[in-house]
């Protein structure tokens, strides 16, 4: 869970809300093209890194698509006789892939997902190591089945003979997505369709784990079938980099093609790290390969978790020799020195040795390629940035870029920082003026509003720091080679959240759209302060409204999420226990601002 969603509140925990993609991620999985489909479908995700929860497990039993034209249900995909694990701290930063599913070409306007709500199927660990109970387990199943049933908007168009790309966002920084209740954890997942980001190749991948199945005549790609039992093909070029972990010396494409496996299962494989071209073909930057067993038990990649003065401290996944559904993951220190080369997203060099570590942060994921993968200590003879993120409140704007800070933002810089580099980089963050990376910025859920307009994010955070509300952010940084620091390239205005307590002391009715609170300055938790706040009934954000009831007597907890806009006046009245609300300003072609509510969450308890 990231920091930013721990200042939300005291019952609502999630994850950050920076561009998360689902994935379906598999340990068995079946798809069926069937015969004469003339498309293939590639369903991907991903997630923000998660500080506060190790394993969010559910398993998923299936996918499929409706059909726009003819109203029926495709199924695209469906687990196999083992069963399919969805662990949302895997997805931290990386994409996944279920494979390539047969799909008809056509238009297709919802997805339904299937899992299981049996909380024993499920594991959730937080960052300590405490593991709820099923007993602990609350799941929000309102059709009964595990359906989860989502708008595709706009709807997936499928062509002939191509490789289409869906992806859909679980929506863990919404608060009724997973949040504790009086020791229990209440799961209700909120997803929704994202569209495919206009350059694919910017997605990072989890590392592919399988033997070798198919080798290209011409050494241009290779296949590669998963333990999982997921197929997938790799391009190969120059650039591809090879290492033979048998001998522990450089490999190459040839090395790799003498380990083709032609039988059911071999010993030998390879770990492949790739990216996604924009025509959705796959292309390997990294392979390792050899006996299976001597493969990196843990990828080289992985989350920054601290900085030293000549070190770092990364987590890594277990890539799962014998299991994909192995959730464990280890924290590997690894040692810089002069010599160790650093590079942005592959290609945009950052430099050489220790100066660098001074611009890298918990938070940020790399890869990294050891001097000798066998040796203690291990040392890096380079190191990747494959992602780039800050977030925290807003403490400033100005007309050249934003700087977090504040009690309510977590340092994590190398402690070293002092003077000018503490001042530069201590979350001070210049607008990205980079062709093709220039800075823009949107509300939370809204990504097809980017805007380019400094003056109207100076105007629109200006307003919320006016009404004393705590400004919430996640950006997205790209590396400036020529002026050697990180730049702003997207920023994501989360949801801001009143203080508690929060009351309503104006009844919501349908003929206002509006309600009246009371609430508090987060400046100054003492100065009581009144505000109207708008519910939208329509529109791409518009207002959630959850309902939590703890019965005292029989113990029983009653959700209801949403609840249907018909019933908010009777739900949304003066007097009620607790009520939770987020926000976001709306600038009207006057210049003035309104308040309207992302979610609002009311508390009762009856006996």
């Amino acid at each position: 869970m990231s920091r930013i969603v721990r200042l939300w509140a005291t019952y609502a925990l999630a994850f950050a809300g920076v561009a998360g993609l689902l994935f379906l991620s598999a340990c068995s999985s079946t798809s069926s093209p069937g015969v004469g489909v003339p498309a293939q479908l590639r369903v991907l995700a991903t997630d923000t890194p998660s500080d506060d929860w190790s394993v969010i497990q559910v398993q998923l039993k299936s996918i499929s698509l409706h059909n726009a034209l003819d109203q029926s249900w495709d199924q695209v995909w469906t687990a196999g006789s083992t069963p399919t694990y969805l662990n949302l701290v895997d997805l931290s930063g990386v994409a996944q892939i279920l494979g390539s599913a047969g799909i008809s070409a056509g238009t297709y306007d919802r997805l339904q997902l299937i899992i299981n709500t049996d909380p024993t199927t499920m594991t959730i660990t937080d960052d300590n190591g405490n593991t709820y109970a099923p007993a602990n387990i609350k799941v929000v199943d309102p059709s009964g089945k595990g359906e989860i049933k989502v708008d595709i908007s706009p709807p997936l168009t499928v062509s002939a003979g191509g490789t289409n790309v869906l992806q859909v966002d679980f929506d863990l920084a919404h608060p009724m997505s997973i949040f504790v209740l009086n020791g229990d954890v209440i799961l209700d997942l909120q997803i929704r369709h994202k569209a495919a980001p206009a350059n694919l190749r910017k997605l990072q991948f989890a590392r592919a784990l399988g033997n070798v199945t198919s080798v290209a005549s011409d050494d241009s790609s290779f296949g590669l079938t998963t333990l999982d039992g997921t197929a997938l093909t790799f391009g190969v070029d120059a650039n591809t980099i090879y290492f033979d972990v048998d001998t522990n010396t450089t490999g190459s494409f040839t090395g790799l093609a003498a380990l083709l496996c032609t039988s059911g299962s071999c010993t030998d494989g390879a770990l492949v790290a790739y990216n996604m071209n924009s025509d959705g073909s796959l292309y390997a930057r990294r392979v390792w390969y050899g006996t299976i067993a001597n493969l990196p038990q843990f990828t080289p990649e992985g989350l920054v978790r601290r900085v030293g003065d000549n070190w770092i401290r990364v987590l890594e996944k277990n890539t799962g020799t014998t299991s994909k559904c192995s959730w464990q993951w280890i924290p590997v220190t690894v040692t810089v020195n002069d010599a160790t080369t650093w590079t942005f997203q592959d290609t945009i060099s950052m430099g050489t040795g220790t100066s660098v570590l001074q611009y890298i942060r918990r938070g940020f994921r790399v890869s990294v390629t050891y001097v000798d993968a066998t040796a203690i200590p291990l040392v890096a003879s380079s190191i990747n940035v494959e992602s780039a993120h800050d977030e925290g409140a807003i403490k400033a704007v100005s007309a050249t870029g934003i700087t977090f800070g504040g009690a309510d933002y977590c340092a994590s810089w190398v402690s070293t920082l002092s003077g000018t580099a503490a001042q530069n980089y201590g979350h001070v963050w210049p607008y990205s003026t980079i062709t093709g990376y220039a800075f823009s910025w949107w509300f939370f859920g809204l990504p097809s509003s980017a805007s380019t307009s400094v003056s109207d994010f100076q105007s629109t955070v200006g307003a919320a720091m006016n009404a004393n509300l705590r400004v919430l952010a996640g950006v997205d940084l790209y590396w400036d080679q020529t002026d050697v620091m990180w730049v702003v390239e997207n920023c994501i205005l989360e949801p801001e959240k009143l203080p508690q307590p929060t009351e309503i002391t104006t009844a919501y009715t349908s003929a206002s759209g509006s309600m009246g609170v009371s609430t508090f300055s987060w400046n100054n938790l003492t100065q009581a302060t009144t505000m109207t706040v708008d519910l939208d009934t329509t529109g791409d954000l518009q207002t959630v409204v959850g309902s939590i009831v703890w019965d005292t007597t029989t113990r029983i907890l009653t959700t209801t999420f949403p609840v249907d806009p018909s019933q908010w006046p009777a739900l949304l009245v003066p007097g009620v226990t607790g009520v939770m609300v987020w926000v976001r300003p709306v600038e009207a072609s006057d210049g003035t601002f309104s308040w309207h509510a992302y979610t609002v969450i009311i508390f009762q308890i009856s006996s």
